[in-house]
């Protein structure tokens, strides 16, 4: 089978999907954006050529400009016509395309339904649920239109498809609403590359280069848009700023990673450590120096996201605090499985007490890691999950 794996973020995840395609023995295109703000998986530790697996990087002129739909829009498009003039040469049976934004997704489509290849839509988020809360505080009330088309579209992309493939069940009933047929629909729930991820000591040499050796780390690695409020971990580091042996890390870049470099030199946060997001090959060092990880959402995006940083968690042996709603599906697997604490995204005490907790707890943070790495170890099995993605392909070819 000839499969395109179209990941426009770039995860890590994704692209230990594709390569377990390719060594199944099918021939596989994997497409990322180079340009796009993103924690990226290991693309430079590829398999020799003729391994079945190709690799395209899309590189687009100047900067993404995430947050400009006008801007955003063109940029989306040239990267959809780069990955379809791809096409034209590779002639996939199937392209499975997710954590990519509407506009490519319509003319990738578009390009499958005239090419008569099979489009598999990956519903990693509703991005109709992002652009109302852009619109609303750029636009106002005027913002209703925009709204309404960028729903239209997203109804229309997920009908058309030959499959849609779902994260969580959660959306279930914004499909139903939007009167997707349910047996158009499969779940298969986001999982961490758990065999890429190496379980390391505190004293390795990512934290001796960034002299966090012997503090108690907390850390954060992740995206911080307008899902996130970053307030938390600011508020976070100032609560804790006077324990001289705990230091907060953020690995992050954009807007939220902006407001945490004003608020540490307006608040003198000496204790908050920001940096950008590191090469996917010391993550295993990174998560091997944290002492807790930390995850925020908004309550806005609690049913129709789901952070990938928190499955990557799980496989760190390390115990998570998360700022969400607790009825969404990361949250549900870190307190089912007893594996950390959630609390309301507007709670910055209690998120502060939680952190407290396992600050002087060392066995309660050694229970919950092992909680959290026992469910990756159970939940992870890429074979499996490739199975179930074939299951799907195979349906609709036949």
């Amino acid at each position: 089978m000839k499969i395109v794996v179209n990941d426009h973020s770039g995860h890590a995840f994704t692209l230990q999907l594709s390569r377990q395609f390719a060594e199944s023995g099918h021939e596989v295109l994997h497409a990322y954006s180079v340009s796009f703000q993103s924690p990226k998986g290991n693309f430079e530790d590829l398999p020799l050529s003729g391994s079945g697996l190709t690799v395209l990087p899309i590189m687009i002129k100047g900067k993404f400009d995430k947050y400009s739909l006008l801007k955003r829009r063109k940029q989306e498009i040239e990267y959809a016509r780069q990955l379809t003039n791809k096409l034209d040469t590779f002639r996939p049976n199937v392209v499975l395309s997710g954590t990519t934004p509407l506009f490519v997704q319509q003319h990738v489509q578009q390009y499958c339904l005239r090419k008569g290849i099979k489009f598999v839509y990956w519903c990693q988020d509703i991005y109709t649920i992002a652009i109302r809360q852009i619109a609303r505080q750029k636009l106002g009330m005027i913002s209703f239109p925009i709204w309404y088309y960028f729903k239209s579209l997203e109804t229309k992309l997920l009908k058309r498809s030959a499959h849609v493939i779902s994260i969580t069940q959660d959306f279930n009933d914004l499909f139903d609403k939007w009167k997707l047929h349910p047996e158009q629909v499969t779940c298969i729930p986001n999982w961490a590359p758990l065999r890429e991820i190496t379980l390391t000591g505190k004293n390795n040499d990512w934290a001796r280069r960034h002299n966090v050796a012997d503090k108690t780390c907390i850390v954060y690695s992740g995206t911080l848009g307008l899902k996130h409020n970053p307030a938390m971990l600011s508020a976070a580091a100032a609560y804790f700023l006077t324990h001289k042996d705990v230091v907060f890390i953020v690995i992050s870049e954009g807007l939220g990673a902006a407001f945490l470099q004003k608020e540490k030199e307006e608040r003198q946060l000496d204790n908050l450590l920001l940096l950008p997001f590191q090469d996917f090959r010391d993550m295993s060092q990174v998560l091997g120096a944290a002492d807790i990880l930390l995850a925020i959402l908004e309550n806005d995006a609690g049913a129709y996201s789901v952070p990938s940083k928190v499955l990557t968690y799980l496989c760190a042996k390390k115990p998570i605090v998360l700022a969400m709603p607790p009825d969404n599906l990361s949250a549900a697997i870190v307190l089912d499985n007893k594996a950390g604490y959630c609390i309301s995204p507007d709670n910055q005490q209690g998120f502060c007490q939680h952190i407290e907790k396992l600050l002087t707890d060392t066995t309660l943070r050694q229970e919950m890691g092992h909680n959290g790495r026992a469910y990756a170890e159970k939940h992870f099995d890429i074979k499996h999950i490739e199975n179930k993605f074939l299951q799907v392909f195979n349906t609709i070819l036949n």
